[in-house]
């Protein structure tokens, strides 16, 4: 198969390097232009996130594809590294790009296995092909697929269930103390990127107050104005527990902040209503004796990770069947790409006329003798066939592995729906799920 894919992902680059190939949207239709009219590769899909980077493109020559795709998206990016970048990038070709790209729609090669963000961005890397103008009909199936193969991954099996981030956990564990949190009420200990994502989830399920305390009030500040959160000073923090539900700690002190008898003293002030207290900080931020107040209830770092290392697991025990599930995409895919050989294509077109042939005929025999009956039947048969032979002879000169041929028995196929006709063609689909 004329299907190449080379790249790097966290599997394969450490960060510092990841970052320097990751594209903007602008370079993106750059490189996929620049890939057209340089490298003459007519289909082609950037996938560029945070994570990985990887160039699928459809071409006549495997070798000669997978070398351009190496020095025009990756290498001119890093030239420092000069003959080192092959160690850290990866290519396949054939049945093997057309797997890479259905595992990783449905997470399986993703940092975080199930995770649902880059069934999205697949989405949106196709976009990017159709606004530079380097799609097709055959990549369009490819994706389509991929696509499909993602959202059966999470629909049919459990492979994207159980959060596996702790500040994804740290709301949920509060959720299940007050059954909902809408209307609650949260503070946040420390403005740091941590404490923030997790204030971020906790405005997601709808709280009604935010406030955020932090030693620097200026940074507490900012923070709150971005988050449409109020700032309290640090020296306050006693008097803020006492007016919340739910606290998230992470300050990076040395010494915890919250402690026995300022949760008593705040506990006592509420009439010992339940209080949720999230210790997302190394070293603690909570005291473990606050503990001994009636409704409290805290969750700290090794509580929080017991969570994620059981989802986790619970994901991993899921890949087999997704693996299988992408094996049935994978096959319905191949069996599009073998119709398009020019033997399957000459076989459908005549069925397909074939069939209208007989239906017309069926449908005006009663108009005619039965000796001119046969005689309609002869002439029917030899006019399809003269108005298919030169067809059928351009037909045969079409290689499939020629990206722009390839295309031809594509669109021949999609032109005359030949698809009812070809038991390797069906259930392929038309439009991007």
């Amino acid at each position: 198969m004329g299907l190449i894919v080379v790249g790097l992902s966290h599997h394969t680059a450490p960060v510092e390097l990841r970052e320097r190939v990751v594209f903007s949207k602008d370079e993106a239709l750059t490189a996929l232009k620049r890939l057209t009219t340089e490298a003459q590769l007519p289909q082609t899909l950037l996938l560029s996130t945070c994570n990985r980077t990887e160039l699928y493109a459809f071409s006549q020559s495997d070798e000669l594809a997978t070398e351009c795709v190496r020095r025009m998206v990756f290498k001119e990016r890093m030239p420092e590294l000069n003959g080192s970048t092959e160690r850290y990038l990866y290519a396949h070709s054939g049945d093997e790009a057309v797997a890479h790209l259905y595992r990783v729609a449905c997470g399986l090669d993703s940092m975080v296995v199930g995770e649902a963000q880059i069934l999205g961005q697949v989405k949106a890397a196709y976009e990017l092909s159709r606004t530079a103008q380097t799609t097709g009909t055959v990549l369009h199936k490819l994706v389509n697929g991929a696509v499909r193969a993602g959202k059966r991954a999470r629909s049919e099996t459990d492979i994207g269930n159980g959060s596996v981030s702790v500040a994804s956990i740290a709301v949920e564990l509060a959720e299940k103390v007050f059954q909902s949190l809408k209307g609650r009420r949260a503070l946040l200990v420390g403005a740091g990127e941590n404490g923030k994502v997790v204030a971020q989830h906790l405005l997601g399920r709808e709280i009604a107050h935010l406030t955020i305390a932090n030693r620097t009030l200026a940074r507490a500040e900012t923070l709150a104005a971005e988050l449409g959160g109020e700032a309290v000073p640090f020296e306050e923090l006693g008097e803020a527990l006492a007016q919340v539900d739910v606290v998230v700690s992470t300050t990076g002190a040395s010494e915890p902040v919250i402690v026995g008898p300022m949760v008593h003293k705040a506990m006592k002030s509420r009439a010992h209503a339940p209080l949720v207290l999230l210790d997302i900080a190394v070293p603690r931020d909570i005291d473990p004796a606050v503990d001994h107040n009636e409704n409290v209830f805290r969750f700290d770092m090794d509580a929080l990770q017991k969570v994620v290392t059981q989802n986790t697991e619970r994901r991993k025990a899921e890949i087999p069947a997704v693996e299988k599930l992408i094996a049935t995409e994978v096959n319905s895919f191949l069996r599009y790409w073998a119709s398009l050989d020019a033997g399957p294509i000459i076989r459908d077109l005549h069925a397909a006329f074939e069939a209208v042939r007989d239906q017309e005929v069926q449908k005006n025999a009663k108009r005619f003798c039965a000796p001119d009956q046969a005689q309609l039947i002869v002439f029917s048969r030899s006019l399809m066939q003269k108005l298919l032979t030169n067809v059928t002879q351009e037909i045969k000169s079409y290689q499939r592995t020629n990206p722009v041929e390839m295309e031809r028995l594509a669109a021949l196929r999609r032109m005359f729906r030949l698809e009812e006709h070809s038991p390797e063609a069906q259930g392929t689909d038309d439009e991007l799920e």
